[in-house]
C-alpha cells in the first residue's frame, strides 16, 4: 500500500515511526520523553493504531465490500486464503442482514 520512490515496499518500522509522529501531532498519542523526533523520541504504547491495525481494517473492509477471500489473500501476500480468514477478517457489523438480503434477492429472482 505504501511504497518508496523506487516503488519498493516501505519498511513497516519506518512507517510506524512516521505514523507515531503524525498521531502525536494531532493529539491521538503522547510522547514519553522530550527528545526531538528523529533523535530518539519515544511514544506511549499504541499498537492498536499502527500499520498492522490498518492491515486488519483493510482486510475487514474488503470483505465487507464483497472482495472474495482469494483476491484478498493475494492482495495481502498470503498463499493460503484460509489463513487470511483466520488471521485478518473479523465480524462485520450488519453482515448477517446483508447476507439475508442477498439470499432473499436470489430466491425472488428464481421464482
Amino acid at each position: 500500500m505504501f511504497t518508496t520512490r523506487e516503488h519498493k515496499a516501505l519498511n513497516k518500522n519506518y512507517f510506524n515511526y512516521l505514523w507515531k509522529a503524525a498521531l502525536e501531532a494531532i493529539g491521538v498519542i503522547k510522547a514519553v520523553n522530550d527528545k526531538p523526533v528523529g533523535k530518539g523520541r519515544k511514544w506511549e504504547e499504541c499498537r492498536d493504531k499502527m500499520m498492522h491495525a490498518l492491515r486488519h481494517l483493510f482486510a475487514s473492509e474488503a470483505i465487507k465490500e464483497g472482495v472474495d477471500v482469494y483476491t484478498l489473500a493475494d492482495l495481502l501476500g498470503h498463499e493460503d486464503p484460509a489463513f487470511t480468514l483466520r488471521r485478518y477478517v473479523h465480524r462485520v457489523t450488519g453482515a448477517v442482514e446483508k447476507a439475508r438480503k442477498a439470499i432473499g434477492q436470489r430466491y425472488r429472482l428464481a421464482t
